[in-house]
């Protein structure tokens, strides 16, 4: 589930990416079953980007903790006011190719009013080893810090961690808020994401598809439906999805709120995939909403 951060529209596309494209558009519809099976293999694949400078003060600032989750060990970030008792505790939950540090400009915020923050490394993200992860494999984590850490009582979630965040609560995780940014809302966004980015032919995908399904029977897709997953759950949640996102479209949100019992709703304009995630109003938006009580 490649997807890499945007670059400005002025920037050229990595030539490693060029090249990757053009070998499945010429080659990918003369050897589908190769080709499918090297896609098969990508979408597993992570990338890793270097940690950016204004969030090495969150990475600083964190007591660092390690768990361990299927035999693999999953780097942990904490955050809390040293001068007071935590009255409750947030987990965050980053996208693919993202960071347990990107939550870094709102931990001051949180700790304000009251909140332990927990964040991680995805397996095979971050600080935490390996190359190749899924979407159960992340779901694993959330639900063995959850048993590591206690209830999470509220959560903030960028992209693919949404649906992983709304998986976990159809599984039976308590959170009582949850602010998600721009998340998925099933299998099938995240699959035509992967063909875009990569271009993908349609034989390829087929390809790898019937693999995917071959070796996680049809689990995946169904599991992380989020707007069949999210009609059930009890406890408040905030949607916030820019229109100008490009890689998954703001209708997921709306969706997923829709069918939401108690949710809400919030729009923006000019902020794309990632930068909203650092936009000071959304920032705003999210801790008022996980401070009324």
């Amino acid at each position: 589930m490649i997807n890499p951060d945007k670059k400005p529209l002025a920037a050229k596309t990595p030539f490693s990416l060029r090249l990757i494209r053009f070998m499945y558009r010429s080659l990918g519809p003369l050897f589908p079953a190769y080709f499918g099976r090297l896609a098969y293999e990508q979408w597993f694949t992570t990338t890793r980007f270097k940690t950016p400078r204004y969030e090495l003060s969150a990475l600083n600032s964190a007591t660092r903790e390690t768990i361990e989750v299927n035999d693999q060990s999953l780097a942990v970030y904490i955050w809390q006011d040293k001068t007071t008792e935590p009255k409750a505790t947030l987990l965050f939950i980053h996208g693919w190719t993202g960071r347990g540090t990107q939550i870094v400009n709102y931990i001051e915020k949180l700790n304000a009013i009251g909140y332990r923050v927990i964040s991680f490394d995805g397996p095979a993200h971050g600080n935490s080893p390996g190359k190749q992860t899924s979407a159960l494999e992340m779901t694993d984590a959330v639900l063995a810090l959850n048993r590591q850490y206690g209830k999470f009582d509220a959560a903030i979630t960028h992209s693919f961690g949404g649906m992983i965040l709304i998986y976990a609560m159809s599984l039976g995780l308590k959170v009582d808020r949850c602010a998600l940014i721009c998340p998925p809302k099933d299998f099938q966004i995240i699959l035509d994401n992967f063909q875009r980015i990569l271009n993908l032919p349609d034989s390829v995908v087929q390809i790898m598809t019937r693999r995917l399904f071959a070796t996680h029977g049809q689990i995946t897709r169904d599991a992380v439906d989020a707007v069949k997953n999210v009609k059930n759950l009890t406890g408040k949640s905030l949607l916030i999805h820019d229109e100008d996102d490009v890689e998954i479209p703001w209708q997921n949100s709306e969706e997923i709120a829709q069918a939401w019992p108690d949710a809400g709703f919030i729009k923006t304009r000019g902020l794309g995939h990632r930068r909203i995630i650092r936009d000071r109003k959304v920032i705003s938006n999210i801790v008022k909403f996980l401070n009324d009580v």
